[in-house]
């Protein structure tokens, strides 16, 4: 769908047109104009593609962080002599830092080089990933895991403006559609490589989890000093000003981080702590005051001055896409670690590539169905119709997982399977929508922090989900494995996907060009 402040795609995009003007060197691209998407330097269809699959391996990377630690998570407990009531820490020392530090790094890479930041962290995140391979005790090992939530937070905006920036508008949903199967395939792939390294029989410094850590950096350092060279210096329109570090708005940043950090923080406390404790309530309201004194400061400051500026939420929907956002990861997230924990549990006891394995398919048809809208990208032209489909069989999914009682033998192929198909097929597509509209609705000058919104939206959603979760857990005896518990928090899961589902069907607005309704009429994805 086209930005109603938006020229003609079709006429921005000829040769002669003023706004497309060639430049002399390759390496250096002006980000694109405020009405327009896709570089002012032509590149080749292989080399843009080949860009694409460096931008979906840090978004592979970064999935993987995440998702082979709902397995990891129980050994390096064991390793490390953390109780269980900071294991939880395991996976949100990352989350907490990643999510804070989003909005941060949008910001760095709409005022500098997006092409620089992003290969700066994926060198940061190699380092501090073989550091942590190496460390002996709990507290540095959740210091430096929260370092590489930092680290790991710079690829994501950048890796979103550097993708509105080298692709053209008719070619950006296929691109999204493929950053998004390599989100999918991470979610499960992170499982099963986990599961596959702890078939390997060690201890000391030779476990699994710390082959894990080098693994990543040993992925990390060649793409990252490759990328330094290869990646096209993107630049954003204020990257020749001069006052850049009063543009930086340290202020604004400090507020954001404090406010997300204090949200999420609260959320992960009250699931481990309980909800009426002080580490829950005060976190919690600190936060809520941050946020909408934030918004004052924001307002006061000139736009060009602002880490967020009060008209991003002036265009069209992009308020929406935030909100439908909050849908983002947490299917898969709150889905794994009920499932591999009580398959990894007594009395199931069952090996954790086994647990891996009986979740792949929550990967590989979001994957599939990705792989198809790449090239069938027809029905996305309907933003309406795709998420009301798409949460339907998010909801079929989790009423299929009510009736699944032991997860195991016919009840899997029976209900599980079938919810491992219809759910998450329906959660990619709102996903890959999603992605793609957000970013699709604001001009390219503001894609870093657009897409660092989205990524926060992303983030906070899954803890939401998963704080409620992890209390839902707790209303009968057994925890995780009553599976009444696990039910409750089905129901709320089920909730959930629906009403964000509904509230988008309901408050979306076609962008409408010179009074016509475009919905139905879209060049791209929205």
């Amino acid at each position: 769908m086209v930005d109603s402040n938006s020229q003609s795609v079709n006429q921005i995009w000829q040769p002669d047109h003023p706004k497309r003007k060639i430049a002399d060197d390759n390496r250096h691209i002006k980000a694109p104009s405020e009405t327009g998407h896709g570089p002012k330097t032509p590149m080749s269809q292989r080399k843009k593609w080949s860009l694409l699959a460096v931008f979906s391996l840090s978004l592979i990377i970064d999935q993987w962080c995440l998702a082979a630690f709902y397995i990891f998570a129980k050994f390096i407990s064991e390793d490390l002599s953390i109780s269980i009531t900071q294991q939880s820490w395991i996976i949100t020392s990352y989350t907490v830092t990643f999510a804070s530090t989003l909005l941060f790094w949008g910001r760095i890479s709409d005022l500098y080089s997006a092409s620089r930041v992003f290969n700066s962290g994926l060198l940061a995140l190699a380092l501090l990933s073989l550091i942590i391979s190496f460390l002996p005790e709990k507290y540095s090992f959740f210091v430096f895991r929260g370092l590489s939530g930092i680290a790991g937070a710079t690829s994501v905006p950048s890796a979103f403006r550097l993708i509105v920036s080298i692709f053209e508008p008719h070619e950006l949903h296929k691109a999204f559609a493929c950053y998004g199967i390599s989100g999918a395939l991470a979610n499960t792939t992170g499982n099963l490589l986990a599961g596959v390294f702890q078939l390997i029989p060690s201890s000391g410094q030779m476990i699994a989890w710390r082959w894990f850590f080098r693994l990543i950096a040993v992925i990390l350092f060649p793409v990252g000093l490759g990328s330094w060279f290869w990646i096209p210096s993107v630049q954003g329109k204020e990257a020749d000003v001069k006052n850049k570090k009063s543009r930086l708005d340290l202020i604004g940043c400090a507020i954001m981080l404090v406010a997300i950090l204090l949200l999420i923080l609260s959320l992960t406390l009250g699931a481990s702590s309980g909800f009426n404790k002080p580490s829950f309530i005060v976190p919690f309201i600190i936060s809520l005051f941050l946020f909408p004194s934030l918004w004052i400061y924001e307002s006061r400051l000139p736009e060009e001055k602002a880490i967020l500026p009060i008209s991003i939420w002036k265009h069209e929907n992009f308020t929406l896409y935030l909100l439908l956002g909050l849908l983002g990861y947490h299917w898969w997230s709150t889905n794994f670690l009920p499932f591999l924990e009580r398959w990894m549990s007594p009395p199931r006891n069952e090996k954790p590539i086994i647990a891996a394995l009986r979740v792949l398919p929550e990967g590989f048809f979001p994957a599939l169905i990705s792989l198809i809208t790449t090239f069938w990208s027809k029905p996305f032209d309907y933003p309406r119709i795709v998420v009301g489909i798409g949460c339907t069989l998010g909801v079929v999914g989790y009423i299929l997982y009510v009736f699944s009682d032991d997860q195991v033998g016919s009840n899997y192929w029976k209900f599980l399977f079938p919810a491992f198909i219809f759910g998450p097929t329906g959660m990619m597509l709102v996903f890959n929508l999603n992605n793609a509209g957000a970013m699709m609705s604001v001009p390219p000058s503001i894609g870093g922090v657009a897409g660092a919104l989205l990524q926060v939206s992303y983030q906070t959603g899954t803890a939401i989900a998963f704080s409620v979760q992890a209390g839902l857990f707790t209303i009968h005896k057994g925890n995780l494995q009553n599976f009444d518990n696990v039910k409750a928090s089905f129901y709320f899961e089920m909730g959930w996907v629906a009403l964000w589902g509904i509230g988008f069907v309901c408050l979306y607005k076609p962008v409408k060009n010179g009074g016509e309704d475009q919905e139905g009429k879209a060049v791209v994805v929205h």
